[in-house]
């Protein structure tokens, strides 16, 4: 979309590179509403884990019409279309010879009659699934092939869902090996990246009892690669790291706070967009502490964020 430089360098491509998040996968859709309202379109879309539903919906039809339907998608959304546990799985899964403790049948239902597109390649603009493969151990890029079974595997978390077979080889969630899928955006020929996260950087201290320090060194774990990943990228790709609402707190599955996390991270991309230096790090070396991560960090401490989001969706929605 861009003229090639005149002196010969490989024309700037941008891409939006969503994350994983399980069912907090919602929070990618305010940032989404406010990136194409902003009229930011991208030439490339990866995306991993859960980040991949909401990846290929869009890169199927770029346009608003496509935001408004994945809303509609999470707000309708409950836990039982995701995934339905059953003591019989959970035994055979514990003590039996089943490699999930829940069956991925009602996910494959969902994403059958939701997915626009049934296979990768027919999307508008060209996107790339991250899985992580089994036996290799390592990540591997979707671009062709049944939509329904790349969002599958990319989603299959490990112990929750079984995992899916491609042609021959077995594939879990891409999470695991790209979150974010920078990686393949780059080798899809990004020079600009919207990356849109779900819950991160983190920025609150967490208290409380073992099992919920347990999941904060679990989150902090993951914050610690994914800083990485935006750090080993960042030389060859300028990165906007979109601020996300918190999610802490909030079970993975839980889908009652969908509404508010919506609201909340259009108000946050919004204002994040609006500012003059709202700049990206990358190519020219990040800083010791990304910039974009410090702003994103600063901008999450707006006061009275999840107040102002819904009166700002009301009004731009006339309800």
């Amino acid at each position: 979309m861009t003229d090639p430089a005149s002196n010969g360098r490989a024309p700037d491509s941008t891409a939006f590179v969503f994350c994983g998040g399980a069912g907090l996968g919602a929070v990618q859709i305010g940032m989404l509403r406010a990136l194409v309202e902003r009229g930011i379109r991208p030439d490339v879309v990866t995306a991993t884990s859960s980040g991949s539903l909401n990846a290929l919906v869009y890169a199927a039809d770029p346009t608003m019409a496509a935001v408004d339907r994945l809303e509609r998608l999470w707000l309708s959304a409950r836990r039982r279309d995701l995934f339905r546990v059953r003591p019989t799985a959970i035994g055979r899964g514990l003590f039996g010879s089943s490699p999930a403790l829940a069956s991925n049948a009602s996910l494959r239902r969902l994403l059958e009659s939701t997915l626009p597109v049934q296979f990768l390649e027919d999307t508008k603009i060209p996107v790339g699934i991250a899985v992580a493969d089994t036996a290799a151990r390592k990540a591997v890029v979707l671009r062709s092939g049944s939509a329904v079974d790349a969002v599958l595997a990319s989603s299959a978390v490990p112990g929750l869902f079984p995992p899916v077979v491609i042609d021959g080889r077995e594939y879990i969630d891409g999470g695991l090996v790209a979150d974010p899928p920078l990686g393949p955006a780059v080798e899809l020929g990004a020079t600009h990246a919207y990356v849109l996260p779900v819950g991160w950087p983190i920025v609150e201290p967490v208290a409380g009892n073992a099992a919920t320090r347990i999941a904060d060194a679990v989150d902090w774990l993951c914050w610690r690669v994914a800083e990485f990943e935006l750090e080993r990228w960042s030389a060859h790709c300028q990165i906007h790291l979109l601020p996300s609402p918190s999610t802490r707190m909030i079970a993975p599955f839980d889908l009652r706070a969908t509404r508010r996390l919506i609201d909340e991270a259009y108000v946050l991309t919004t204002h994040w967009l609006e500012r003059s230096d709202a700049t990206a790090y990358g190519r020219s070396g990040p800083a010791a502490e990304p910039t974009c991560v410090r702003r994103a960090r600063g901008l999450r401490r707006l006061p009275d964020l999840a107040r102002r989001g819904q009166e700002h969706i009301r009004k731009i929605r006339g309800s």
